[in-house]
């Protein structure tokens, strides 16, 4: 298609559209939202799924070189998407005798099912082979989605239900995405699409990420991190890292979010503007969505009262790691206290007493597969 696209008439205007810049679009907080959401989609920042899957790697996976060809590749395979869409919208908007910023305003689901293949009909050599190759490919693109999010949350049920059989989760999983997907083809689908694209996943993904960093580097602390990733991988963590993980991302992510809130227009479909009474369920669902932060935080911290002396000291224990928070391999266990009195008996750097090694160094010899899943995926 990247082939039949650039050899359209018109397709050069389209590709320069694509890879001209607009340097002014930078100073629009809008703009900057939009970038960070799109990685956080893209990469599935956020969202669960990569935890999910990293949870079946081997224990040493080097997660970081994984990490590095996923950004890399999915950063490349943008960019030809992107040449092939603009080529095409380019040859269509030459037929339509209209500027590429014409055919491309709508964006969104109007571009995928209204626009493109109405470029696509009007190719003069096979047109049903080109559209079947591109709606092909949506589905392909939608069903690996739908597999990646269905599987976190059937892989978190599974772990906190151990009884309930792995298939019928599924089918109730799917059954009722099923269901509430129905909603979106109903006449105010459209709507309903915009308000939870926006408020039931940009929005809350902005402060879960931004509360789990804080709650990785700051609480559990960065250098128990970074020890944790050298027993892993057995490689320091360099200070450009560092500073990225506790100070850089989560200062950037939290005034992108704040400042787009406070200049944020109101949301469109197309031409028409949603009602006050629309936008305000939105926020109900994102304000219930957060609401789990602090009410999992007070039931940590009702643990932790009836073994604590005072309120205060139930808090900052419920700060700490569980006795369960090492290797749920019996030589990986040991390797790892091992580890962490080798470095005891080091420097010590400044950390979180939050998360000492001291509150790290009599863990116990149990541990359940959530706390292992969370701790393979941590890096």
């Amino acid at each position: 298609m990247l082939i039949r696209g650039c050899t359209l008439s018109g397709a050069d205007k389209g590709v320069l559209y694509f890879i001209k810049p607009r340097w002014g679009e930078l100073l629009k907080p809008k703009v900057w939202y939009a970038a960070v959401d799109q990685s956080f989609f893209s990469l599935s920042v956020g969202f669960g799924s990569i935890i999910m899957f990293s949870s079946y790697n081997n224990f040493r996976h080097n997660v970081y070189r994984d990490a590095a060809i996923i950004s890399v590749t999915d950063t490349l395979t943008s960019l030809l998407a992107g040449f092939t869409t603009f080529a095409i919208l380019g040859h269509l908007a030459e037929q339509l005798d209209v500027d590429v910023s014409e055919v491309v305003k709508g964006g969104g689901t109007s571009l995928a099912f209204v626009s493109y293949p109405d470029v696509l009909a009007r190719f003069d050599w096979v047109p049903q082979l080109f559209s079947v190759l591109f709606f092909l490919m949506l589905f392909t693109l939608g069903v690996g989605s739908a597999s990646a999010l269905t599987g976190c949350i059937i892989t978190i049920i599974c772990d906190a239900f151990p009884h309930f059989k792995r298939w019928i989760v599924t089918l109730v999983v799917c059954a009722s995405g099923f269901l509430l997907g129905l909603f979106y083809v109903t006449p105010q689908g459209q709507y309903i699409l915009e308000l939870i694209n926006y408020y039931g996943g940009g929005f809350i993904i902005f402060i879960l990420v931004v509360f789990e960093i804080a709650a990785v580097h700051w609480v559990y602390g960065i250098n128990n991190f970074c020890r944790d990733i050298e027993f892993m991988l057995g490689r320091k963590t360099g200070y450009y890292w560092k500073f990225c993980w506790t100070l850089l991302i989560p200062i950037l992510l939290s005034v992108i979010f704040i400042y787009s809130q406070i200049l944020a227009e109101p949301l469109k479909v197309g031409k028409h503007t949603l009602s006050p009474g629309i936008i305000g369920f939105g926020i109900f669902l994102a304000v219930i969505a957060c609401m789990l932060l602090p009410i999992f935080f007070v039931i940590e911290v009702v643990k932790q009262r009836s073994t604590s002396d005072s309120i205060l000291d139930a808090i900052k224990n419920s700060f700490k790691p569980t006795s369960e928070w090492c290797p749920k391999d019996a030589t990986l266990r040991k390797e790892y206290h091992q580890f962490i009195q080798k470095q005891n008996e080091g420097p010590q750097g400044i950390d979180n007493p939050a998360a000492s090694t001291a509150d790290l160094s009599g863990l116990s010899t149990s541990a359940s597969k959530a706390n292992i899943t969370d701790y393979n995926t941590s890096v």
